[in-house]
């Protein structure tokens, strides 16, 4: 007996020694080992899930291999044009290049590339979950904590971002995001005003998507400052922050160029100017004496007075930006690739298919939060439950305009989440009832989002039908593996599909027309516009490039092949002939299809292949 009461106080003794810190460290462990395990297959195939990881990772190579660290033009791309512009941070790159570099020294390049790929982003979810339980002991004890850490660890809504292989910027605005959440929760000092500031920095100069997440945190400060001036000081900090830091965080990334362009895919010049002049106005009334701003109406005057400001900056430095960044594609551009990017469509222009599997995680998780909120009044965290139902209803609302800040919103859920499954779980063992008990159970389920997401995946299949297949979608997995056939032939200019072109970027020497970028996007039109003319208007089209090869994914011309079927693109996937092509059967694999490009004044002569100019390399 005595042996028994003391094996359960050693058992309750290392279950107190489990700080949230630790349980931290080992449910990433565990993330890592899962993770490593499902993408096994990919990592050795150098397979990516997405061409933008493919297109980071030429970009990375560039830089290595000598390319100016303010140069982010891929020359590999649209080198008749000399070259493709990118609009990506350095910021990305640095860490990936540094690492390859350093495990170079123990490895070969190729393997050390192939370990930093592999191990990188499931690196970055440390710090995720490390600031989530810094987020989590603000908002509750210690049982709530551990409950929030194990959904932290699980939701795939995010987590995926932090894959193996998943290298783009997608993981960094997630950890960013969780980071602003952090200080958001914290005191409303001068100092976590000013953090945040920078953080908000870092967070616009890698993408524009984290403009609106600047406007909202910028937003939840006015508001607790307008509730109660005495939260004027992070206000003022983050204020002042917004004078100066974007510009000057851009400045080692992007050079002094950058931050007096107008450039609307970019924090640039009306963005910088802006926000500065906005920052300004609040530094100033708040620097003000107390008077100026003692009254509601009295702080409202500032707010009016940036807004004002704030729009007529950005009118005045960058008119040609009231489009939006993507005002400057052409009709075809818009309609055959960015409109099927259903990433960056809103919520109603989704797959059916796929429908449910965003709104009932998202129900769940706003529903939870006000239950949250409710049973947080009149405790000293009810502050901090409201600033947080802020962030996340309005996360949720730009979700439902561009469903790829489903992940932020999730992020931010996640103590919500927590909270419901941690009220689930006492309601449960409070209950003599068997029936409640495995209702409660049940209900319990749904405080997990991964099960929320594949629950709504289940109905969404049951009331529309599968999601479409790979012929509907540019995702055939066989068209992104690497190919020795093609890649062992001397460098060559590819006329491609755009969604392939990346991988054929990384896996080759060869250098393509397009890739799926909008700043590309004249080359981008010159390809969809060859693709979908009849053969013989194609041909002069596709020569003009000064290709060697037509390569192409059959199920990425599926769409192509529909609008127009007599097309060039109906005419390859049904393998009808097209005489100014010969196909290369060698070169084939899976969904993967080549064609060699004939040119009357090489048959002249009794060779196959007009001579392709001097292409730059770094």
């Amino acid at each position: 007996m005595a042996e028994t009461i003391t094996e359960a106080r050693r058992r309750e003794d290392s279950v107190t020694r489990l700080s949230p810190d630790r349980l931290a460290l080992i449910l990433w462990l565990g993330f890592v080992a899962v993770s490593l395990l499902l993408h096994r297959d990919a990592i050795a195939a150098l397979s990516f899930s997405d061409p933008d990881n493919a297109m980071r990772l030429v970009q990375v190579r560039d830089l290595v291999s000598g390319q100016s660290w303010f140069d982010t033009t891929q020359y590999r791309t649209n080198p008749m044009g000399g070259g493709g512009p990118t609009h990506w941070s350095r910021f990305v790159d640095a860490p990936i290049a540094a690492l390859i570099a350093l495990l170079s020294l123990l490895f070969e390049p190729q393997a050390a590339e192939r370990w930093v790929l592999a191990l990188y982003p499931p690196f970055l979810a440390l710090p995720l979950l490390l600031v989530f339980s810094r987020i989590l002991q603000i908002l509750g004890g210690r049982q709530f904590t551990f409950i929030g850490l194990a959904i932290a660890a699980t939701t795939l809504s995010y987590l995926h971002h932090f894959a193996p292989l998943n290298i783009d910027h997608h993981g960094w605005q997630v950890l960013l995001s969780v980071v602003l959440l952090w200080l958001a929760l914290r005191p409303a000092s001068f100092a976590n005003g000013f953090l945040s500031a920078f953080v908000a920095g870092i967070y616009v100069e890698i993408s524009l998507e984290g403009f609106p997440l600047l406007g909202l945190f910028w937003a939840l400060f006015v508001v607790d400052w307008l509730r109660d001036p005495a939260k004027a000081s992070r206000l003022r900090g983050f204020s002042a922050g917004m004078i100066l830091l974007p510009a000057l965080w851009a400045l080692p990334f992007r050079g002094t160029t950058y931050v007096v362009s107008i450039l609307c895919d970019s924090f640039s010049l009306p963005y910088i100017v802006a926000t500065a002049l906005a920052g300004l106005v609040f530094t100033a009334f708040l620097a003000a004496p107390f008077r100026w701003t003692a009254t509601l109406p009295r702080r409202i005057t500032p707010v009016i007075i940036a807004g004002l400001l704030f729009g007529a900056g950005f009118v005045l430095t960058g008119p040609s930006c009231l489009s939006g960044p993507f005002g400057t594609l052409e009709p075809l551009v818009r309609t055959y690739w960015y409109d099927p990017i259903l990433e960056g469509r809103p919520l109603w222009a989704q797959e059916p298919a796929r429908l449910l599997a965003y709104i009932v995680p998202s129900l769940v998780g706003l529903l939870a939060t006000i239950g949250a909120c409710w049973k947080a009044r009149g405790r000293p965290d009810a502050e901090n439950w409201f600033r947080l139902a802020f962030l996340i209803l309005f996360s949720a609302i730009l979700a439902m305009l561009v469903i790829r800040a489903l992940n932020v919103a999730h992020a931010f859920m996640v103590p919500a989440f927590a909270a419901l499954a941690t009220g689930l779980w006492r309601w449960i063992h409070a209950q003599s009832n068997m029936a409640r008990r495995l209702c409660g159970h049940l209900l319990l389920l749904l405080s997990i989002p991964t099960v929320d997401i594949a629950l709504g995946y289940r109905l969404s299949s049951l009331v529309a039908g599968p999601a479409a297949g790979p012929e509907a979608r540019p995702q055939n997995a066989a068209c992104l593996q690497s190919n020795p056939t093609l890649a062992g032939e001397p460098p060559a200019l590819l006329f491609t599909s755009t969604h392939i072109a990346p991988a054929l970027l990384v896996s080759t020497p060869h250098s393509v027309v397009a890739t799926g970028h909008h700043r590309n996007h004249a080359a981008l039109n010159r390809v969809i516009s060859a693709f979908l003319a009849p053969p013989d208007g194609a041909r002069s089209l596709v020569r003009a490039e000064g290709a060697r090869y037509v390569v192409f994914c059959s199920g990425e011309l599926g769409p192509l092949a529909a609008a127009n079927r007599n097309g060039l693109a109906a005419h390859l996937i049904q393998g009808r002939t097209v005489d100014w092509l010969e196909p290369q059967h060698r070169f084939a694999s899976g969904g993967l299809q080549v064609y060699r490009i004939v040119y009357p004044a090489a048959k002249k002569r009794g060779i196959s292949e007009k001579p392709i100019p001097a292409l730059t390399s770094f």
